[in-house]
């Protein structure tokens, strides 16, 4: 566990490339920030300083070794694309979840959804050995609960008030997993969907 947070690991293929989240990013992901990307997060980005703060949030969960969170590189335009974040990181119970996942609007429904999941799903079950990988979304959120559905993730059910968010609302949420034993078709589900898609498609 503790080799983890030491040496912090960098994912990639041939078209993206996941690296641990710094300071320095928060320009980055403020230039492709929408007010879209929040309607169903904890809280809502309206200002670069604001942006800042989500970065840091995030920098000291992975400090205190709760979470792993990541920017996505486009190795062809060397552009900040999104983010991504492992968290509930459990060793002892083989477990984690991922998401606080967003891209900017002009690569939503792109390959870069697929290569994120395929990353982190394989360094998830084949480097760290886990057998449950948690996805949890707003019940509000068809859209995220069509894309977790897409991967072959098992719907398990909805956690009543689970967060307050921002302003104030307060959600539940649908709650998926995959496990180990379900990760090979998962795996292969995801590797056809990303050889479908072609190299420079971002649409």
């Amino acid at each position: 566990m503790f080799e983890l947070f030491k040496n912090l690991p960098t994912l990639e293929n041939e078209r993206i490339k996941l690296i641990p989240m710094q300071m320095e990013h928060a320009q980055s992901l403020f230039e492709i920030n929408d007010p879209s990307h929040w309607k169903y997060m904890l809280s809502v980005v309206e200002s670069e300083q604001e942006m800042k703060e989500i970065v840091s949030a995030a920098i000291k969960q992975r400090e205190q070794q709760s979470a792993l969170p990541f920017v996505v590189l486009l190795k062809e335009t060397k552009q900040i694309v999104g983010t991504t974040k492992m968290s509930y990181i459990d060793f002892k119970q083989k477990s984690c979840e991922i998401g606080s996942t967003w891209y900017g609007t002009d690569f939503q429904r792109s390959f870069v959804n697929t290569d994120c999941k395929l990353l982190l799903l394989t360094y998830c079950f084949e480097e760290l050995q886990m057998i449950r990988v948690q996805l949890k979304t707003d019940e509000r959120n068809l859209r995220s609960q069509k894309a977790i559905e897409r991967l072959s993730a098992v719907k398990e059910g909805i956690l009543r008030n689970e967060r307050i968010l921002s302003d104030g609302y307060i959600r539940n949420a649908v709650v998926y997993s995959i496990t180990n034993q379900e990760w090979p078709k998962v795996k292969k589900g995801l590797i056809d969907k990303r050889n479908s898609y072609s190299t420079s498609k971002t649409q």
